[in-house]
């Protein structure tokens, strides 16, 4: 199974493209909080038929191994997330991201909007907070 080394963790991946029709930017999936890369398994070859597609296990998540600490943060995947890109060395991405996944990837494009070409939040999940432009919805 294929890694890129990010910051000393190894981050497992998935990829699938056709040879002319995955060319270009890749399609970068990032899966929510109780899942990983298999996530996507179905999608895989279906989207790989238009792009070059990459489906991505978080820091924490299967074929990794649950360490103890306080790094499973959103400020932690979103960085491992940014290094990944960089890593690629593909330039931009479309980045879509289910759930949590969802919310690394609108923090993604909030924070590094340099490494995006296209983004998509399926079921976002995330707290919502004052960066986000003030209190939850019924809050008081």
């Amino acid at each position: 199974m294929p890694s890129l080394d990010v910051e000393g963790y190894p981050m497992a991946y998935a990829e699938m493209a056709y040879a002319e029709a995955g060319q270009g930017a890749p399609l970068l999936l990032v899966h929510g909080t109780l899942g990983d890369q298999r996530s996507f398994a179905p999608q895989m070859e279906p989207l790989g038929a238009a792009w070059h597609v990459i489906a991505l296990s978080m820091r924490h998540c299967w074929p990794g191994g649950w360490q103890e600490g306080g790094d499973f943060t959103i400020d932690r995947h979103v960085a491992d997330l940014a290094g990944f890109i960089r890593g690629l060395g593909a330039g931009k991405v479309r980045l879509l991201g289910h759930s949590r996944g969802g919310h690394i990837a609108f923090r993604l494009a909030e924070r590094h909007p340099e490494l995006l070409d296209a983004l998509v939040l399926a079921e976002p999940g995330g707290e919502l907070d004052a960066s986000l432009g003030g209190a939850p919805a019924g809050g008081r």
